[in-house]
């Protein structure tokens, strides 16, 4: 039989005397015994009471945020309100917005989680605005306020017609049928550079002057109509047309005021009634006019 563990084990002395023998009082213990009794207690321990509770309130938080924000009406969006724009316009936004908040994927149809980024590229795409705001009104309401850029010019160009903004901006394109050149001069782009993207690649003093010539010109003011403001290769200038008369050429960057003085002094004192049988009237060059 073998011994038990902690019995007292025998040991034979060796050396010279022989057959005598101690006993020592010896303990062997197995360490991977030991470390299996261990981690056997680890695995029994239970969590403390206040470990459950946390773990509980916070699972009941989780479930009640997901429920206000996904199945909840709490923060549903009820209104849009849309303001700064005509109606028109004011009634597309409010469909756009609409839209987006009715998609109730992840839950945009709940103010709290509505994109505003996602409104704010679905419109810039879709007009060229000068300012746009759009808040949360809790807790049902989105407002937006949006401005367009005001258009200065139309612009035509390989048969298309355009709304500019001052800097040259496409707005929009238009209707011909629907311009009223009496409120903006339009500019026919015959020069080699096109519109690329929203840009009309035309000189800002070009623009410039063919704006002021028209504020010059409109209401008859000088005794005659211009039609229509040309661009062509000609660098820093702008042609004139006017209806039944000549052209009439103006340096971009000059005083337009100035130039159409001159002008007025060249019809008065020079052409006379031969005023509208002229091909045209170059102005640019100061004091020498050119006249054909």
């Amino acid at each position: 039989m073998l011994p038990k563990r902690n019995h007292y084990n025998k040991i034979k002395r060796l050396g010279a005397g022989g057959g005598k023998f101690f006993y020592s009082k010896k303990t062997y213990k197995n360490p991977f015994f030991q470390r299996r009794k261990i981690s056997g207690q680890g695995r029994g321990r239970r969590l403390s009471p206040k470990l459950r509770l946390a773990l509980i309130a916070g699972t009941a938080a989780v479930i009640v945020i997901a429920w206000l924000l996904f199945f909840s009406s709490l923060f549903k969006i009820n209104g849009i309100e849309v303001s700064g724009a005509p109606d028109g316009p004011a009634n597309e936004v409010k469909s756009i917005a609409g839209a987006i908040a009715a998609d109730k994927f992840f839950g945009r149809n709940n103010l709290l989680l509505f994109g505003k980024g996602r409104l704010s590229a679905a419109l810039n795409e879709k007009y060229y605005l000068q300012n746009l705001t759009i808040k949360k009104s809790w807790p049902h309401t989105l407002k937006i306020y949006l401005r367009e850029r005001q258009p200065a010019a139309i612009w035509l160009e390989d048969g298309k017609y355009f709304q500019i903004d001052g800097q040259g901006d496409i707005i929009s394109q238009v209707d011909p049928l629907n311009i009223n050149r009496q409120s903006l001069p339009l500019i026919e782009n015959l020069a080699g550079s096109k519109i690329v993207g929203r840009k009309t690649n035309a000189e800002q003093p070009s623009i410039d002057c063919a704006i002021g010539l028209f504020n010059e010109f409109k209401g008859l003011k000088h005794g005659f109509e211009a039609e229509k403001f040309i661009i062509d290769h000609e660098i820093r200038t702008v042609k004139m047309a006017i209806l039944d008369g000549p052209r009439i050429y103006f340096r971009a960057g000059n005083d337009t005021a100035e130039q159409a003085a001159r002008l007025d002094l060249i019809i008065k004192e020079k052409l006379k009634n031969d005023f509208r049988a002229k091909t045209y009237i170059d102005l640019r060059f100061g004091g020498n006019v050119y006249i054909k």
